[in-house]
């Protein structure tokens, strides 16, 4: 970030937050989401069906990819009226759409203009993707909508717990867009005081984070016997699977605050979320749910991402079938029960210290050389790292040194970390690697 930039969000910070975080896009989208409050069942249907083939035509006439796609197949956008013909278009999945790169992206941006990040890589490997600001305002729209639901207003400040924090501090405070992140790498036992302090200091109302690093927060309070006179409204649970030890971890030091569990993708395709223990209910004006009906695996089309149209993308996640609660809000369909993906644990440093496995999901992103990768710790300083290629050894392991020299930095140089180079790493009938494989407990063996 240049330095003139810089200054400018420092100054902008003290500005209201609806006038420098949220724009013209941001309030188009909420505002299509708000009226689906006022619609009945089939005109959100209706709807959501013109989305799709408005959406499905856009990429065929804008992309190089999909009009290829469907060109092979013998499909042509103009005859898409049912759910027959949606079957009709064939289904993409991750491995396509890396080997269609840039093709693509719509013709109507231009890609030097264009932000790039990737996917988490919790499937053992990570995604180029490319957006921009109208795309990132939308998507905030629609994940205030669903937050809503335990009352988060946009410009709430919020205590983060999602990442590596850049250098060496224990936290950064974030004024311009109204987060506390703390560096779950450096978050030990040691320094639960200070952050605790800080935390109620804020007086922020909201915990947001992968909930491996709101559990590790959870264990750290509770085997330091800190009884935290903090109490959140509500605790933003973000992007992996929440897991019940880890559900229980968290409701024991903050038994008072609503959990509201979020499902959405880097890839910006489809998005749901569940308060309490309600079902998972999907947002239909964000995109179109399908389900694989032999691997239970999710199939959605963004209605969003205008920049990179996914259009019946095949997901790493496998869901329950849809089902009908009866608490599910007529605006948001279909529901389901439980999401079967995004495998996340706790790991650990060779002196015992817990550290969240989302972090490592965060090193991968980016590497070339790999299609795939695994973490297995047997010992407390050691860790196996599967790692899965075509290429030559020599030009996989060049990269990996890199990768390790990372690793060293989060995990500390008396981690023993060994490469093994496979062709294939197994999956289950959904596609999902389980990315993390912990097989030691949670007391140190022997002392």
């Amino acid at each position: 970030m240049s330095i003139a930039r810089n200054i400018a969000k420092k100054i902008l910070a003290y500005a209201p937050y609806r006038y420098v975080n949220i724009g013209q896009e941001y309030y188009a989208w909420r505002n299509k989401f708000e009226k689906m409050k006022e619609m009945t069942a089939e005109q959100i249907r209706e709807a959501q069906w013109n989305m799709l083939v408005e959406t499905v035509k856009y990429a065929y006439e804008n992309t190089n990819f999909y009009r290829k796609l469907y060109d092979e197949h013998g499909f042509h956008p103009s005859q898409l009226h049912n759910d027959t013909d949606l079957r009709r278009i064939p289904i993409i999945n991750k491995m396509m759409v890396r080997e269609a790169g840039q093709t693509l992206v719509s013709k109507q941006f231009d890609l030097r203009k264009l932000s790039t990040g990737a996917t988490s890589g919790t499937t053992g490997t990570s995604l180029t993707l490319y957006y921009n600001r109208a795309l990132e305002q939308r998507e905030w729209a629609a994940t205030c909508f669903l937050w809503s639901d335990v009352g988060y207003v946009p410009g709430e400040g919020r205590i983060e717990l999602r990442g590596i924090v850049a250098g060496e501090q224990d936290y950064v405070i974030d004024r311009f867009h109204r987060v506390v992140r703390i560096n779950v790498s450096r978050l030990t036992r040691h320094n639960l005081s200070q952050i605790m302090k800080l935390i109620k200091d804020s007086g922020y109302r909201y915990l947001h984070g992968y909930p491996s690093s709101l559990s590790l927060f959870a264990k750290l309070l509770s085997e330091a016997g800190v009884k935290p006179d903090y109490q959140p409204q509500a605790i933003l649970i973000a992007s992996e699977m929440l897991h019940d030890h880890q559900e229980q971890a968290i409701r024991h030091i903050f038994p008072n605050a609503k959990l509201h569990v979020h499902y959405g993708q880097s890839e910006r395709v489809i998005m749901a979320g569940r308060v309490e223990q309600s079902a998972y209910h999907f947002l239909p004006l964000y995109g179109y749910v399908e389900r694989n009906p032999v691997t239970g695996g999710i199939i959605g089309t963004s209605f969003i991402n205008d920049v990179t149209p996914f259009i019946r993308y095949e997901l790493a996640d496998a869901i329950s079938e849809f089902c009908h609660p009866e608490d599910r809000p007529g605006y948001l369909f279909p529901s389901i029960t439980s999401i079967d993906g995004r495998v996340s644990e706790i790991m650990y440093k060779p002196n015992g210290d817990m550290i969240s496995s989302a972090l490592l999901a965060i090193m991968v992103r980016g590497l070339k050389t790999i299609t795939a990768c695994q973490f297995i710790q047997r010992q407390y300083d050691e860790i196996d790292i599967i790692v899965e290629s075509v290429l030559p050894e020599e030009t996989v392991m060049n990269e990996m040194q890199l990768l390790k020299a990372k690793l060293y930095d989060l995990l500390t140089d008396s981690m023993k970390l060994t490469i093994q180079m496979v062709e294939r790493i197994p999956r289950t009938p959904a596609g999902k690697l389980k990315f993390v494989d912990v097989c030691i407990g949670t007391a140190r063996d022997g002392g």
